[in-house]
């Protein structure tokens, strides 16, 4: 058993990996990233190796996004009748938010916390959106652009589903994961 206390010091990240029924990590490389020496699991990386750690990839339930299932979006489709329900769904959003309903006009889509992590910061400069600061901004663009833009600061799983059904571009969070993953996590994805 080794313990996390070294003299007179206490190690709380190896007492909290020895006391842990279980190790997690942003992602199978990270995990193993981290066991892969000293430099990289910060002088745990034996402990690591002996108590085990699992990678978790960020994602998407392929069963719950399935379109040819989804409750949230109204209309079902495959990849043979996607090009015929795409546009519908499209409209169905464009009106579900207050948009004039064109399908002419590119829908682009954003679901992700209005926080820098999540990469919002940048999508202030493009689009517009944010903490309160930013959702100020967002306010702005809608009052200055009210046929153009529409924002909602709070997460709605129905809603999320008609923007990733119906936008014609989807715009990802800084490392592009399907699940809006932070610019803050490390080696989410693999290089």
């Amino acid at each position: 058993y080794d313990k996390p206390v070294k003299g007179r010091k206490i190690n709380w990240m190896k007492a909290g990996i020895l006391e842990s029924d279980q190790i997690l990590t942003v992602s199978p490389y990270y995990a193993e990233e981290l066991v892969s020496g000293e430099d990289k699991g910060v002088e745990l990386d034996n402990i690591l190796r002996k108590t085990g750690i699992l990678g978790i990839v960020n994602g998407m339930d392929v069963q719950e996004w399935n379109p040819l299932t989804d409750k949230y979006t109204g209309i079902k489709y495959d990849a043979t009748t996607v090009m015929n329900a795409k546009p519908l769904i499209k409209e169905a959003l464009q009106a579900k938010v207050g948009l004039p309903v064109d399908k002419d006009i590119p829908v682009i889509g954003f679901i992700g916390r209005p926080e820098e992590q999540k990469g919002s910061d940048i999508l202030v400069e493009v689009l517009g959106t944010g903490k309160k600061a930013m959702e100020k901004q967002l306010e702005q663009l809608e009052i200055e652009y009210p046929d153009k833009a529409r924002g909602v600061a709070k997460f709605n799983v129905p809603q999320a589903h008609m923007i990733i059904a119906g936008a014609d571009f989807i715009l990802f969070s800084v490392d592009l994961s399907l699940v809006v993953s932070s610019s803050y996590t490390r080696c989410a994805m693999e290089p």
